[in-house]
């Protein structure tokens, strides 16, 4: 926690009861979304480390499904969400809002071209980031509050690859209403800041562009079954799955230019997926925006 903003006399004392030698509560410098994974790296430097953000309920046995996933792929980044990093025909990274969910029914691995999202769930083996992942100054100059950007080019500085749950492990996310985190939220990804920060990062290492441009970037590796089940997929809605993903990858190409089209098209993915995280986050930053406009 902040320490700028919370004491331990200002904690619940329901939470303080729940410490014991598997559970504490522990402070740090307001490394602002950081906070979740560099102080635990400061202070655990070898240890596998999971993160989830402290605005979702995270249903009982998706640490077990990370923890699973990391015996299979013990060099992997795991992760239950993750987008890919498209790329245009010259090879320069499009807006952030173009980079596909992944939503799929079985495991998605790619050495480098998924971008994990931190909200859901991120297993993290020891030494699957560089050891410039605690370099306060750096991310804070090329990636302020763009934390997903930079733990994922730390683990492209190590070559780590990224393992991306099949979606049913996160499909029961519930999202806590009224969270402190959606300001945060609604000011990361404004005039396209993730794509900016990648390239801020690049330009600190240099490395990452040799990355960036090697033919094997793009490439990812599925199941046999659901490649099968992608080819044969229909164009009209087959699935509450499809037609959320229809209409919220629709509000999201337009929300730049029309927020209350983006609005209504984000409401309809709700109706399809009443408990989506992104569906709901993305209806709070419409309507702050609408308000404030």
């Amino acid at each position: 926690m902040d320490e700028t903003e919370l004491s331990r006399t200002q904690l619940p004392k329901e939470l303080i009861e729940l410490e014991d030698a598997l559970f504490e509560v522990k402070f740090c410098p307001n490394y602002k979304s950081y906070k979740k994974l560099v102080p635990t790296l400061l202070t655990y430097p070898n240890a596998n480390i999971i993160t989830f953000d402290d605005d979702i309920v995270i249903p009982p046995d998706t640490v077990a499904a990370l923890v699973e996933g990391h015996t299979r792929y013990p060099n992997a980044v795991i992760a239950t969400r993750g987008r890919l990093m498209s790329t245009d025909v010259e090879g320069e990274f499009k807006s952030y809002d173009t980079w596909s969910l992944i939503d799929n029914s079985s495991e998605v691995f790619a050495t480098y071209c998924i971008l994990p999202v931190g909200y859901g769930g991120v297993f993290y083996p020891s030494g699957s980031l560089s050891s410039e992942v605690t370099n306060v100054a750096k991310f804070t100059q090329c990636a302020d509050n763009a934390d997903d950007i930079w733990f994922k080019c730390m683990a492209l500085l190590k070559h780590t690859p990224t393992l991306i749950l099949p979606r049913h492990v996160s499909t029961s996310y519930k999202v806590l209403e009224d969270s402190q985190d959606t300001a945060l939220y609604l000011t990361v990804n404004t005039q396209d800041r993730n794509r900016s920060c990648l390239y801020a990062v690049a330009q600190c290492y240099p490395e990452l562009n040799e990355l960036f441009s090697c033919p094997g970037f793009n490439k990812v590796s599925v199941s046999s079954e659901l490649l099968k089940e992608l080819l044969a997929k229909p164009t009209l809605f087959d699935s509450k799955e499809s037609g959320a993903s229809f209409f919220r990858d629709a509000a999201i190409k337009v929300e730049r230019t029309n927020t209350h089209l983006a609005l209504q098209l984000m409401k309809l993915a709700r109706k399809y997926r009443p408990r989506g995280p992104l569906i709901i986050r993305k209806i709070k930053e419409y309507q702050a925006k609408i308000k404030n406009s």
